[in-house]
């Protein structure tokens, strides 16, 4: 029995906040890349999707994603350092909150 699967229709979404403040970044740059397996036959990804996202003005983002069986993010904003988040195996609503810290 294989144990990489992939999760069917897959919403992503959170937050990005000033680590030192907590308040919510607008207009941050997600790159996200979505792997999955498909019909592997190695158990090995077959495919991926990437995806340019911006923050609200909430600092909220999200994005809808068919298959998923991991996710890589990088979080981009002028002013911070820049952020990177995984997740194996994501969930059908997966929520990933990311804090960026500020060049000094």
């Amino acid at each position: 029995v294989s144990c990489n699967i992939d999760t069917q229709d897959v919403v992503l979404s959170g937050y990005i906040y000033d680590s030192e403040s907590e308040k919510p970044i607008p207009n941050a740059t997600l790159k996200i890349e979505n792997w999955y397996y498909g019909n592997s036959p190695d158990e090995s990804y077959t495919g991926y999707g990437l995806y340019d996202l911006t923050t609200d003005e909430r600092g909220f983002y999200s994005v809808n994603l068919d298959t998923s069986a991991m996710i890589n993010i990088w979080v981009i904003k002028e002013g911070y350092q820049k952020e990177f988040k995984s997740e194996k195996r994501p969930i059908k609503n997966e929520k990933i909150n990311v804090y960026l810290k500020r060049v000094n």
